[in-house]
């Protein structure tokens, strides 16, 4: 009795809820987050969910230092894109909010949070700040589960200003990612999961339907509209959503005509891999047939 009281204490709000009842994911973010969300709503559609609500806070380039200053200046600087529940399609805000905007909007399950790219691998850039907008939303919606979202690394040949600071290396960029989410997971107890978007990716890399040098990206660092996007959208989908629903992505049939690199039966498969296998192991980049 006394073990299962414990495990009821230490379930998340996503998995304590029951399937029928209306899931809530709020994400707190900048582009990155955009490109992680973007097709959530069409997979849920094509999986015939109907009770997953979601919404994304976006600020383009926004670092947890500016999240932070957008709240206490009360700021309207954030779009707001809002997917309801059983619509499974994104509805922009026709005006700008502030960050209160979301967090008053009833209660959030998952909240996720990310640093800006480039400072994602650069541990100091974390500091204070992180603390500062964990004590602002949990203080806001403290039943929610707070989520960060790892993000990935350049491609190879890319130009983003801040690549520099990783000597314009690709794997020494994911290293110094990966190393503050360790770090970042041991210090700020707050933070209950990770969506291991960054590990998905890498993992893809390495694989035959890589599309080098553009690594799928379709710039440099933001994903490819397609396959990119949607290798996100099935990793957030196995970590967030999967233990709400218990119901696999894997062979889900949505399929992107859209991007470089476009889901087909061909690319869709390795996607779906990747996700799965970054969900179990989330700092192992892992190879994908």
């Amino acid at each position: 009795m006394l073990g299962l009281m414990a495990l009821l204490l230490m379930a998340t709000p996503a998995t304590a809820r029951k399937y029928g009842e209306t899931l809530r994911i709020l994400a707190i973010g900048n582009s990155f987050s955009d490109d992680g969300m973007e097709h959530l709503p069409a997979l849920l559609e094509n999986l015939g969910i109907e009770n997953v609500e979601l919404a994304r806070l976006y600020i383009g380039g926004c670092s947890l230092e500016r999240h932070v200053k957008c709240y206490n200046t009360q700021e309207a600087a954030y779009e707001f894109y809002h997917s309801k529940a059983g619509e499974n399609r994104w509805v922009k805000s026709e005006e700008m909010v502030p960050m209160q905007h979301a967090l008053e909007m009833g209660e959030w399950d998952i909240i996720t949070l990310q640093q800006v790219s480039g400072q994602s691998g650069k541990y100091e850039s974390y500091v204070p700040h992180l603390d500062r907008l964990i004590a602002i939303v949990s203080k806001a919606q403290p039943q929610a589960e707070l989520v960060w979202h790892m993000t990935w690394s350049y491609a190879k040949e890319s130009t983003h200003g801040d690549f520099p600071n990783y000597d314009r290396d690709q794997q020494k960029m994911y290293r110094a990612i990966t190393d503050c989410v360790h770090r970042l997971k041991k210090e700020f107890k707050a933070i209950k999961n990770i969506i291991p978007s960054g590990t998905a990716i890498q993992s893809l890399r390495q694989s035959a339907i890589n599309n080098s040098p553009k690594d799928f990206t379709r710039d440099g660092y933001h994903m490819d509209l397609g396959a990119g996007r949607y290798a996100l959208a099935c990793t957030w989908y196995e970590e967030l959503i999967r233990p709400y629903t218990h119901r696999s992505m894997m062979g889900n049939g949505l399929r992107l005509d859209m991007g470089d690199m476009k889901v087909t039966d061909h690319t869709a498969p390795y996607c779906q891999k990747a996700a799965k296998k970054a969900s179990k192991k989330p700092f192992k980049v892992q190879t994908i047939k």
